[in-house]
């Protein structure tokens, strides 16, 4: 249910800070760096194993977060630069962006403009992953600019007040300091005001692996193809955040669909991209164990348009079936 990343520029910051490392896949499918975590805190973590719970697919209280979108009375080339622009001038970075138009031309799919962008504040990001590593399914934000059928280009993003607060209760102010950036760079890119779209539980959902970090990489990426399903990119946050001097002993995400429906999903509506690929994300708590966390697609996918609501039901399903598959 996803588009295949082409091009993933990323950027390093050059102070110390979280540096986002997401890595682009051709449309072999063949993932990039995903054989290969030895240059990960990950692959140095030698815990033993945990057992998975009775219940071990476990969705935190839902927070509500809401689509939000901006109209921007530039075109897409030019929001692009502008949101570059308001980035900087609010004190935060783009650390990697995905150029999903240019990836699905590939497919016959001529989108008018598709990309997102990873941004952040790497002192700040630093911060969070020492309080609560599972914050690694938030952060880096992706703001997503694309252009409708009508040429006119948006800035859409979810609520990341409701994602931080999902994750960690305690957060929630990080959150909304999050929240109110990404609205100031929306506003500057687009020189427009939000129109808030429909709102949507931002559950955050856990699996307790029964492996070591390493090994549940492993497993998540046999699970992926057990399930017909890809892995488009990964995102190295563990390895990146050595940089910074701080040591996790795993954090990695990996985006996660289906090539084919994702090129259906972008042309009934090439605002999904705010949501896939669909990030899953792999880290080690402070003990050692493992986890699988992401957030529930499906209530994702409907706020951005209810036409789609059943392609959302579909990869909620695959993305149990995965994690599920990953931890055992």
């Amino acid at each position: 249910m996803v588009l295949i990343p082409r091009t993933l520029r990323i950027r390093r910051p050059r102070h110390t800070g979280i540096a986002v490392g997401v890595v682009a896949l051709a449309l072999t499918a063949t993932a990039c760096g995903s054989n290969d975590s030895s240059d990960t805190a990950g692959s140095e973590q030698t815990a033993s194993p945990t057992a998975v719970s009775e219940e071990p697919a476990t969705p935190a209280e839902a927070a509500q977060t809401a689509f939000t979108s901006y109209a921007s009375k530039r075109p897409f080339g030019d929001t692009v630069s502008a949101l570059k622009k308001a980035v900087a001038d609010n004190g935060m970075m783009i650390l990697g962006d995905l150029n999903q138009a240019g990836a699905l031309k590939s497919t016959g799919l001529n989108l008018k403009g598709a990309q997102s962008f990873f941004v952040g504040n790497p002192a700040k990001g630093k911060v969070f992953f020492e309080a609560n590593p599972a914050i690694g399914t938030v952060i880096p934000l992706r703001m997503y600019v694309w252009a409708g059928d009508d040429g006119n280009s948006h800035v859409g993003y979810f609520d990341p007040a409701a994602g931080f607060t999902a994750v960690d209760p305690g957060l929630a102010e990080g959150g909304k300091q999050m929240a109110m950036a990404a609205d100031k760079i929306a506003q500057g890119a687009t020189g427009g005001s939000a129109q808030p779209g429909s709102k949507a539980a931002a559950s955050f959902v856990s699996v307790a692996s029964a492996k070591s970090f390493p090994d549940t990489e492993k497993a998540l990426k046999k699970s992926v193809a057990d399930n017909g399903m890809m892995i488009l990119g990964d995102l190295n946050q563990a390895g990146a955040l050595k940089s910074t001097g701080l040591h996790l002993k795993g954090a990695r995400s990996y985006f996660v669909g289906n090539p084919t429906k994702g090129k259906m999903f972008f042309e009934a509506n090439p605002a999904i991209g705010t949501v896939i690929p669909l990030r899953m994300y792999v880290w080690a708590d402070a003990d050692g164990k493992a986890h699988i966390g992401y957030y529930d697609p499906a209530p994702l996918f409907q706020a951005v348009d209810a036409k789609l609501a059943d392609g959302g039901e579909q990869m909620k399903m695959a993305a149990g079936k995965i994690a599920e598959g990953a931890a055992k």
